[in-house]
């Protein structure tokens, strides 16, 4: 009898041990499969928000355009403001910079977080901001002695808010590395 005893508890530490390891096989599996779930979710934010972040950064090139043709455009003299053909053509280009901006902003929005977001917003509202300047200057708002300080403090303000942005942008993916 001690045999068919041994022999019942010996086939049961058996089932035991195979059911323990199986048991722990699916545990170590699932934590894998988790893990690699929120590895692959992780890279696919990451790219997401790259491509967001860039495709904002490329819609401001008309901003860029615009402030660079009231600074450097043909025929000009920085103290003073420029013909009414390049002020339109520098109105012309902040409208379209700043309607771009405001297009690709949702993808950002989407992408988050919400200081990249708020960063973004900063940038759209000095583009907005060189708009308006370039209005008050087409329609004599800005007198000619204040034109170059006021010109220089819009452009600052649009670089310092891309330079918060890139900054923003570049922490969050880093982050993600």
């Amino acid at each position: 009898m001690d045999q068919g005893i041994s022999a019942v508890l010996g086939a049961s530490v058996g089932v035991l041990g195979a059911v323990g390891t199986a048991v722990l096989t699916y545990l170590a599996a699932r934590r894998q499969a988790n893990d690699q779930g929120r590895v692959i979710h992780r890279n696919t934010l990451r790219t997401e928000r790259r491509e967001a972040y860039l495709a904002f950064l490329q819609a401001g090139e008309s901003i860029d355009r615009a402030l660079h043709f009231i600074a450097f455009g043909p025929g000009r003299n920085p103290q003073s403001p420029p013909e009414i053909e390049v002020l339109s053509t520098a109105i012309e280009l902040a409208d379209r910079g700043a309607h771009e901006l405001y297009a690709s902003q949702s993808r950002v929005d989407l992408a988050g977080p919400e200081h990249v977001c708020s960063a973004a917003l900063e940038v759209w509202g000095a583009a907005m901001n060189v708009r308006a300047f370039l209005n008050d200057v087409r329609s004599g708002r800005v007198p000619q002695d204040r034109y170059e300080g006021q010109c220089e403090e819009r452009i600052d303000e649009v670089e310092r808010r891309k330079i918060e942005f890139i900054e923003a942008a570049r922490s969050i993916l880093e982050e993600s590395d």
